[in-house]
């Protein structure tokens, strides 16, 4: 888990963005299309018509509405249909990021002003029609932020490049968070017991959306892929383990993202007492917490924050709309007959590290900050010892900070999705696994940082300071003389959009063979070029095996 200091300092915790200023190299010539008549811009959806707009060889509709606005009596209540109206409603803004305390730098945040009123997605798609009968994939964003911020609306989100590069339909989706979204009432104030898991079923109701109109946008609601970062990921392993969403979606990417786990019951009630004592305590009843102004659940989710270590805002195994662990015994039974990709970045704790420019001197250094981290399972001197000893032998000329790295990204992302990728691979539906190895400059080196995939996986490589404050664009550039960067985006839109296509990610070209625990094939992208790896990191693997899991 990751404590306040973590948080603090996540500063791409898959919110990330980037005021995309485009991708020149990769875009091809259709980008150059004159924008549409009116009529194509016009869908037709359950609930009434929207106009979009065409930019470049995409059309887009954004903030449309997929449920009822979470207010007044909605609030802590699962998520109505939303109100059809008459005409063309248009679709050009971004809806309202849930009301959070996002850490990020100013560059990560939606521009948009947040509100309770949050229940929007997104949609991108080629503007070149099809008919029924060459409906194009879907691909459905569920972006990151643990669960407590984030947004659909961070510019590296824009789905553009990857809707047009990979021939889908993107769509991106705002739900609850935090308290709005995450925190366990049903013991509390009984009544909201049937309520609960309020962003996870905001998702389920997007779905439910995309399901039953994503056709009018060339979308084919039977082949409908999710994938997500971080805590988007996270979402989605619940989701896996969650009966209302099955057959909503038929493929998953979970990216940096493999929670084994969410809260009981009990643990959870520790966090609402805290709320509770937050909001001055005494009894709560459904009046008195949808009396309560944004701005007030918004000081309490902070003070929760501050006051628990890890994530106090989660999913909940409610005996009813999560019934069971998720995947802490196994593979869940929604995973089944559903193809997955797995992956981890290489240096995915570099963002999350305080003093990640000064050196460690001493081991004794070294273990202080490993077992402060959060990242690492308590450990005793001589597991500790034998660690160290190990790393060494793996990476023999690696600084201490570059061990403290390497052992804390093994330990909390490398671990868990490993575990993970092989719990699925005991049920139907194949398993395919990644690591992202692009070094960006970044804390006076360069690391393959937690989200340095998602500009990649978007074709939004343009973008503003993101990962310790003083990078930028410039430099990137001047890391990357040659725009390597460019041909590698172009290589992962085309798999993420194979494996959204046909459950496969290789492309022409590269075959990506299925993951299994005898040869362990990875595909790692990496400035230059693309390769499967088998078993890579074997040393450092058997260094973690049987050690607890971090998530």
């Amino acid at each position: 888990m990751v404590n306040g200091e973590i948080r603090r300092r996540r500063l791409m915790a898959a919110a990330g963005g980037a005021a995309c200023a485009g991708l020149v190299s990769m875009v091809p010539a259709s980008a150059q299309a004159a924008p549409g008549h009116a009529e194509e811009l016009v869908v037709a959806t359950r609930y009434g018509r929207l106009r979009g707009e065409q930019t470049a060889a995409v059309r887009s509709f954004k903030g449309i509405s997929y449920a009822a606005p979470p207010v007044g009596r909605n609030r802590f209540r699962a998520p109505q249909p939303p109100q059809p109206w008459q005409g063309v409603r248009d679709a050009v803004t971004l809806g309202h990021p849930c009301v959070q305390n996002n850490p990020d730098f100013p560059a990560w945040v939606d521009p948009e002003r947040e509100s309770e009123d949050c229940l929007y997605l997104n949609v991108w798609t080629p503007s070149r029609r099809k008919d029924s009968a060459e409906a194009r994939p879907v691909m459905v964003w569920i972006h990151g932020g643990e669960f407590s911020y984030g947004s659909a609306g961070a510019p590296v989100y824009d789905g553009a490049h990857l809707a047009e590069v990979a021939d889908v339909v993107v769509v991106s989706v705002n739900h609850r968070l935090n308290v709005f979204g995450y925190l366990w009432l049903g013991d509390a104030v009984p009544e909201l017991a049937e309520h609960a898991n309020l962003g996870q079923r905001d998702l389920v109701a997007a779905l439910k959306w995309v399901r039953e109109n994503i056709a009018g946008f060339d979308g084919d609601p039977r082949n409908v892929t999710v994938f997500g970062e971080s805590g988007g990921g996270a979402k989605i392993n619940a989701l896996l383990a969650t009966p209302a969403a099955r057959g909503l979606f038929h493929k998953a990417i979970v990216q940096s993202g493999s929670q084994l786990a969410v809260k009981t019951r009990d643990r959870a009630n520790k966090v609402t007492a805290a709320a509770f004592a937050a909001l001055g305590g005494g009894e709560f009843t459904v009046e008195r917490l949808q009396a309560l102004s944004s701005d007030e659940l918004k000081q309490v989710a902070r003070t929760v924050e501050g006051e628990f270590p890890g994530l106090p805002f989660q999913p909940v195994v409610d005996g009813s709309f999560i019934p069971e662990q998720t995947w802490q015994g196994g593979a869940p039974a929604g995973s089944r007959g559903i193809p997955m990709m797995i992956g981890t970045n290489s240096h995915e704790t570099a963002v999350f590290l305080p003093g990640m420019t000064d050196q460690i001197d001493t081991d004794a250094e070294l273990k202080q900050r490993l077992t402060t981290s959060g990242m690492a399972p308590a450990l005793s001197d001589a597991e500790f010892d034998q660690l160290l000893t190990g790393y060494r032998s793996a990476l023999p000329s690696a600084t201490r900070l570059e061990l403290l790295v390497a052992m804390t990204t093994d330990l909390w992302m490398w671990h868990s999705a490993l575990l993970q990728a092989e719990r699925k691979e005991s049920v139907p539906g194949p398993v395919y696994f990644y690591e992202f190895a692009w070094r960006t400059p970044c804390f006076g080196s360069s690391w393959a940082v937690h989200s340095g995939e998602l500009p990649f996986v978007f074709g939004n490589l343009t973008y503003p300071t993101a990962w310790d404050g003083t990078d930028s664009d410039a430099t990137r550039s001047a890391d990357d003389p040659t725009g390597q960067r460019f041909v590698l985006a172009d290589q992962m839109m085309h798999a993420w959009g194979a494996f959204a296509r046909n459950g496969n990610p290789s492309t022409e070209g590269q075959a990506w063979p299925r993951y299994n625990s005898h040869t362990r094939p990875s595909m790692v992208f990496d400035r230059g070029s693309s390769a499967v790896v088998r078993d890579r990191n074997a040393q450092r693997r058997l260094l973690i095996e049987g050690l607890p899991t971090v998530w």
